[in-house]
């Protein structure tokens, strides 16, 4: 009989959490994404959600979680070979939104998600500028800043438990980011 990879159950089941926090009304989903690497034999599932009631724009702030496993995870648990050292899945979370005072408003996002986390997973921002050909402004107004929260370690079927309190602290810090942007706004 097949056994479905630990990445497999670990995906159905966060994706059953965050479709649940959906249809209670406290997100709404944007975008999704399964995927199967053929490249690098690498798996990649991918949701993309908002905070409920507010629109796509400027302001809004989108929150991305990404579960991946790798070609060395998958054969070691396929071949029950210990190829790795521990037989799981990565996750990783992104936030995206714009900020115009990068110093600031970086650290007061920094500080934002240790409260919320507990100094837990380790934060790094990227900021980008994007110049039009025709309109190049420099320093620009806005930049992007995709924020991401790495926990650097694998998780397998034991932590599944947890995944509810994950998804509560991604959509937490969804709100308290919004809260932030819409202040500044």
């Amino acid at each position: 009989m097949f056994h479905p990879l630990v990445f497999d159950n670990i995906r159905v089941v966060l994706e059953g959490v965050v479709y649940d926090r959906d249809f209670e009304g406290a997100i709404i989903i944007t975008g999704r994404s399964d995927v199967m690497d053929l490249a690098t034999f690498e798996r990649l599932f991918q949701i993309e959600f908002r905070q409920a009631g507010k629109a796509d724009g400027d302001t809004a702030v989108t929150a991305q979680i990404q579960l991946r496993t790798s070609l060395a995870d998958i054969a070691a648990e396929q071949l029950d070979k210990p190829l790795t050292e521990h037989v799981g899945c990565t996750i990783c979370i992104h936030y995206f939104l714009e900020i115009s005072d990068v110093p600031r408003e970086t650290e007061a996002i920094t500080a934002i998600l240790n409260e919320v986390w507990g100094h837990r997973p380790h934060i790094t921002q990227t900021v980008k500028a994007r110049l039009d050909e025709h309109r190049q402004e420099w320093p620009p107004q806005r930049f992007a800043n995709q924020i991401t929260l790495d926990f650097h370690r694998k998780i397998d079927e034991g932590n599944i438990e947890d995944l509810r309190r994950l998804i509560d602290h991604t959509v937490d810090s969804l709100i308290h980011l919004q809260a932030y942007c819409d202040r500044r706004a």
